[in-house]
């Protein structure tokens, strides 16, 4: 057995190594048993005693000793009892919180969770401490990523994890308003958002306190005419009233309780006067990207047929925001702009109206990141300039399209790879294939998961955009940080190593079964997925402060060190990002250029680094990089010998960089763009 077969078999069995043996599920537990005495004290250290798990959520009552006698210290509670709120990995997120009889957090410890991006033990660790920080918050507070508010408690987001970071809260706040309102701790009234739409019927009435004329002297009234409603009683068109209420005693005269409401939330008046009953079937609010409906408390105002009071925290009022609602089978949108401006169609209100509820859930995560998206986009508009025009530039430069391509590939590695790691891996692929499964079998379709990582995100848009006209190439040969990684340090290092034709045409098939496997692995389950995708070492290469696994840093160690004898050995046999890229090749529209007469030499086949080129002289484009070493050939009339033999056939002396139209004067029946 000769020396290279030797080489391919020990690569081989190295690749099958790495690869999992079994569908184990990750153990991603922080505790085993949540209900046994040694959870409930972790997570409510100051209680002595605890009760057995009982009523409809399953909440454990925790007890202690004040002046040797037993009081009631406030409740434990499982949050997959009470909510499912699904995380990226499509599964909830579960917590065991602890709260006080005063509605206060005491404790939040992770109980388990199949996020594909924690893992590791590290990673379980940031979700544990991400938990943490909700201590100490009162269930009647909204939490914020950025700077708190009076009425809102201050959380940092968990990095890279927008979609984790949002499930997290709403498992936790969701839970513990539902158990705090069961077990009397806040009212209805205290709390936005943990309403749903039905909370139009959960009403009380107020005396009758103040006409409209009263209410338009003490606060911003807007009004509106909404058209008549297409019910029976309908004879005279609805008016519709909007106003927030600032003053404590119109408030109190609504409301008929001073304390009803926190004096630090908002308080928005509707009323509409309408023939017949005008009871609206359906009340919502949208702010920007926020959607809510919001606990209705009727009051009595003289002047309209019917009026409620919302509490609403997280309504701001110097901001124009949109009332949606649906009386008489009537739907009424309007929007009240600052200072009681009663307006239609605002920038604000269109967004509310026209985008989907998702984007408010990655918002956030694009507003942290807008300058390094914008720097982004324009990175990668630059890319595509130089692409595009390629051939152009290198002519008037004197340089080659190949040692362009080298020259962005240091600036992707940089910019792309270290400044602001913008690896995209086969997770996301796969993760999209799981949603269009799901899109086709239940309907559901969670953009969310694929906008959360702006940078990532503006990528993978980018790489659909280009590869039906150019195909993958134009990533994989330009852009990959990773790839641009592994070809500088070959070209940087004195070793050179090529396996043999035979064996190459082998190896390069792998990666298209690893792609599948780890689709596959997804679509089953998300841990099973997680665990495939390791074969990547993508997150070792640009996130190593998030790796701790010295098998997965062993093997991607050895995948670098590998590129610096081959030339890009993982791109060309292993990588299941490429081969899944690649299957969009049959999309490409604008195949490279080659002659009817390419096949009877070897030039452009020797020239190309990733073997693309058949025996033939065509081009296997699901192998094809864009490198452009068979472009520059194609147009070089020194170092084709195509051009070469039939310039002497025909005595033609010209320099084509001088004269471009030497290769239009080759015979149509030479020339093909295949």
């Amino acid at each position: 057995m000769n020396h290279s077969r030797w080489i391919a078999i020990v690569f081989a069995i190295l690749l099958l190594a790495s690869l999992p043996a079994t569908v184990a599920a990750v153990d991603r537990t922080s505790i085993d048993d949540p209900f046994s005495e040694r959870s409930l004290s972790k997570v409510y250290p100051g209680a002595d005693s605890f009760s057995e798990p009982s009523g409809e959520y399953r909440t454990v009552e925790a007890y202690r000793q004040v002046d040797g006698e037993r009081q009631l210290a406030g409740y434990v509670f499982l949050t997959s009892n009470v909510v499912d709120v699904e995380g990226y990995g499509k599964e909830p997120i579960e917590f065991l919180v602890a709260m006080d009889t005063d509605g206060t957090i005491r404790g939040v410890e992770l109980v388990e969770q199949h996020e594909p991006f924690f893992d590791r033990v590290s990673a379980i660790q940031r979700l544990r401490q991400f938990g943490h920080q909700m201590v100490g918050m009162s269930v009647t507070e909204e939490v914020t990523l950025r700077e708190a508010g009076s009425d809102e408690y201050h959380v940092d987001a968990l990095t890279g994890a927008s979609v984790t970071t949002r499930a997290s809260i709403e498992t936790v706040t969701r839970s513990a308003r539902i158990v705090a309102r069961e077990k009397g701790i806040i009212s209805e009234s205290d709390v936005d958002g943990a309403a749903n739409e039905t909370a139009v019927s959960n009403r009380s009435s107020a005396e009758r306190r103040m006409t409209l004329g009263d209410l338009g002297r003490g606060t911003e009234l807007a009004r509106w005419d909404a058209g008549t409603p297409a019910g029976p009683n309908a004879s005279a068109p609805i008016q519709l009233y909007a106003a927030p209420i600032e003053a404590a005693p119109v408030r109190e005269s609504l409301l008929g309780d001073a304390n009803a409401t926190d004096a630090n939330a908002t308080v928005l008046w509707v009323g509409l006067a309408a023939p017949g009953s005008p009871d609206p079937e359906r009340l919502r609010l949208h702010q920007w990207t926020r959607s809510s409906a919001p606990p209705v408390r009727e009051t009595q105002v003289e002047g309209v047929d019917w009026s409620a009071a919302l509490v609403v925290p997280t309504l701001d009022t110097t901001r124009p925001f949109v009332l949606d609602l649906t009386v008489d089978g009537e739907r009424i949108r309007r929007t009240y702009g600052p200072g009681g401006l009663a307006v239609r169609r605002p920038v604000d209100a269109a967004a509310a109206q026209v985008l989907p509820a998702w984007v408010g859930t990655v918002e956030s995560a694009w507003e942290d990141n807008w300058s390094t998206a914008l720097a982004l986009v324009l990175f990668l508009g630059g890319i595509l300039g130089v692409f595009t025009f390629r051939s152009r530039l290198c002519r008037r430069a004197g340089v080659t399209v190949n040692r362009l391509r080298i020259g962005t590939l240091g600036a992707t590695l940089v910019f792309l790879g270290w400044y602001h790691p913008t690896q995209p891996t086969t997770q996301q692929i796969a993760i999209l294939v799981r949603e269009l499964i799901s899109w086709a079998t239940t309907g559901g379709f969670r953009w969310a998961l694929f906008f959360s990582a702006p940078l990532v995100a503006i990528t993978f848009i980018y790489v659909a955009l280009v590869i039906p006209k150019w195909g993958r190439g134009v990533f994989c040969g330009w852009i990959c940080p990773f790839g641009a990684l592994s070809e500088l340090l070959y070209k940087a290092t004195p070793w050179e190593y090529e396996l043999p034709r035979e064996y190459h045409v082998k190896l390069e098939k792998i990666r298209y079964p690893l792609f599948v496997a780890i689709v596959v692995g997804f679509v089953v389950s998300t841990d099973f997925g997680a665990t495939l995708a390791k074969v990547e070492p993508f997150k070792a290469a640009f996130y190593s402060s998030l790796v701790t696994d010295p098998v997965y840093i062993a093997w991607s160690a050895l995948l670098v060190v590998s590129g610096a004898f081959m030339f890009r050995p993982y791109c060309r046999y292993v990588c299941p990002l490429g081969a899944g890229l690649a299957l969009g090749n049959i999309l490409q529209r604008e195949p490279i250029q080659r002659y009817d007469l390419c096949g009877d030499c070897v030039k452009c086949q020797t020239d190309c680094d990733f073997q693309a080129i058949e025996d033939d002289g065509s081009i296997d484009q699901f192998q094809c990089f864009q490198c452009s070493v068979c472009v520059d050939n194609y147009h070089d009339p020194e170092g084709c010998p195509v051009v070469l033999q039939y310039d002497n056939e025909h005595g033609f002396t010209v320099d084509a960089w001088r004269d471009p139209a030497l290769i239009e004067r080759i015979r149509p029946e030479d020339r093909t763009t295949d």
